[in-house]
């Protein structure tokens, strides 16, 4: 993974020079691990960097046409992603509902130059203001189609080949108590996150201090349920880089209050051993122990745990054994945050339940 990551840190500037020429072998493996980590875009970026200076990189011919070829949908698929979230932006305003793209096409914005077209898109999530009920029952009413319901999200078929999720809340947590806090941190910032409008894009995206909180419960939330990548990581370095010193501040004490310490210890070592990230942007000290095991599960499961076998377990087979299986991944988490662990056992069941009193199963 060595070449890998230090082509990443030079796609950030953190790193100037690569340790050694790849050969025709390593770029193979760098390419490959560059998709399942969905950072094809970035890595291409470092290559180019170093191109740049006249250094001579033997990528293979075929492989680096396959991986500019790539990296030219990308650019097309955020361009569409774009419109695509001003248009729905504009479907929900028709309706007197104001709403926030979360995470992808917002975060991308505060990537530097052409990475920012260069970072590999999901799907849209977006955060709609009025609660669960209203925000159903305005998609009924606009007859457009909508598949699962759970406690935060719904999905829904709003614009042609794009995935999209119309949360009622942006998050949640298995923790009751935390949940409790999750909505009264939501609710005290909505207004502000629902007004961030940009004209340029046509839709409202998370100021970087909402998403100083926000995408770590998002990485907290992957990690305990099937996996996170390191593009998920790299958006979160960004936000931190973007913040000022108060943010900085203001964002750990509000973490250490949701209960998310550890797994921001975690994190913070991730930022400083893959991106190299000056320590003056860090939350707080980094966690080497649980640094590690985080990394670990990042490398073994690629983009959102995709290619580990957490991913399988966790998507796999009748809803019984899924809920046995996902009630073992949680045991190997228990460090990052024990008290997750302890209500999976009710919240699980809990939640189906709920979803069958609410005709939503």
């Amino acid at each position: 993974m060595s070449l890998f990551v230090e082509l990443i840190q030079i796609a950030l500037g953190t790193r100037t020079v690569l340790s050694r020429i790849p050969s025709e072998d390593d770029w193979q493996q760098i390419y490959e691990t560059a998709a399942k980590q969905s950072l094809v875009g970035i890595v291409l970026s470092g290559i180019e960097i170093i191109r740049a200076k006249n250094v001579e990189l033997s990528v293979p011919k075929m492989l680096l046409l396959q991986w500019i070829g790539e990296v030219q949908v990308i650019e097309q698929q955020n361009k569409k992603l774009n419109e695509a979230a001003e248009h729905l932006t504009r479907i929900f305003k028709n309706g007197r509902l104001r709403s926030c793209v979360l995470k992808g096409q917002g975060v991308a914005r505060l990537y530097d130059g052409s990475l920012s077209l260069w970072r590999q898109p999901g799907d849209i999530d977006l955060w709609v203001e009025g609660g669960r009920e209203n925000v159903l029952q305005f998609l009924k009413s606009s007859y457009l189609k909508t598949g699962t319901v759970v406690i935060h999200h719904v999905d829904a078929s709003i614009v042609d080949d794009v995935e999209t999720e119309v949360h009622f809340l942006p998050s949640y947590t298995y923790d009751y108590l935390r949940y409790v806090k999750y909505k009264k941190y939501f609710k005290e910032e909505a207004n502000q996150q629902f007004n961030h409008f940009d004209g340029q894009v046509g839709f409202a995206y998370p100021t970087n201090r909402f998403n100083a909180v926000y995408l770590m419960m998002h990485i907290f939330r992957h990690v305990f349920h099937e996996g996170i990548g390191l593009r998920q990581l790299m958006d979160y370095y960004f936000v931190l880089i973007h913040l000022t010193d108060e943010e900085r501040k203001w964002a750990y004490g509000k973490l250490k209050w949701l209960g998310l310490g550890k797994v921001t210890s975690a994190v913070m070592f991730v930022m400083k051993e893959v991106f190299l990230m000056d320590d003056k942007y860090l939350l707080c000290s980094p966690s080497e122990g649980k640094g590690k095991y985080l990394l670990e599960e990042i490398i073994a499961g690629g983009n959102f745990g995709k290619f580990g076998e957490q991913y399988e377990s966790a998507h796999s087979g009748s809803s019984f054994n899924l809920y046995l299986k996902n009630l073992k991944r949680l045991g190997k988490v228990y460090s990052l945050c024990s008290s997750e662990v302890l209500w999976a056992p009710i919240w699980k069941p809990s939640h189906w339940l709920w979803r069958k009193w609410k005709g939503y199963v």
